[in-house]
């Protein structure tokens, strides 16, 4: 004995799928890019350029990439997060963590073995965004050029002959390992 389907089984079957349901779907289909690139931006241990966010987010545009990435800045922005979406005018892009939070978050991050004085030595150079080898003496007692040695060892600073001197700065490294953007170390 076959048992027939009855007419309500069959419209349900038939039936296209709801408005409501058809719309939820293109919603979520056109934030999907923005959160492609949200986790890309988490997830890297550097800054990342448009076109690479472009590429990772389905192959959009690199335009389309930088006003998703302007979009995703002003929601963490207006939620006033602890996070930061940093676009560079080099067109790189960055998250990281506010500067008024780093200082109670920091040491959760990756461990950098230095001495304390090499990490003090380093912090003023980088709150100043250069200094002169020779100015380091005005701050700091005892034997500061092992100090400065080993931050060019780790590859924090530069050293630039400058006169009977050095000119010290920080370097991409640095500002990768650390997560201070270029343009906040006088801040």
């Amino acid at each position: 004995m076959e048992v027939q389907p009855t007419s309500e089984a069959i419209e349900k079957k038939q039936a296209p799928a709801s408005e409501e349901a058809i719309q939820t779907k293109l919603a979520e289909n056109k934030h999907e890019p923005l959160r492609v690139i949200e986790a890309a931006l988490f997830l890297s241990n550097k800054p990342l350029t448009l076109p690479e966010l472009a590429l990772t987010a389905d192959n959009i545009r690199v335009n389309e990439a930088k006003r998703l990435v302007e979009q995703l800045k002003k929601e963490y922005d207006e939620r006033q997060s602890a996070i930061e979406v940093i676009l560079a005018e080099n067109g790189q892009v960055s998250l990281q963590v506010r500067p008024k939070f780093l200082a109670r978050v920091a040491r959760l991050s990756k461990q950098v073995e230095m001495t304390r004085k090499s990490t003090k030595i380093l912090g003023l150079i980088a709150k100043k965004g250069q200094m002169l080898q020779s100015e380091l003496k005005k701050y700091f007692r005892g034997e500061i050029y092992a100090y400065v040695h080993e931050l060019k060892e780790l590859g924090y600073v530069t050293a630039e002959k400058h006169g009977n001197t050095r000119l010290l700065k920080p370097t991409k490294k640095f500002h990768e390992t650390f997560q201070v953007s270029t343009g906040e170390q006088n801040a």
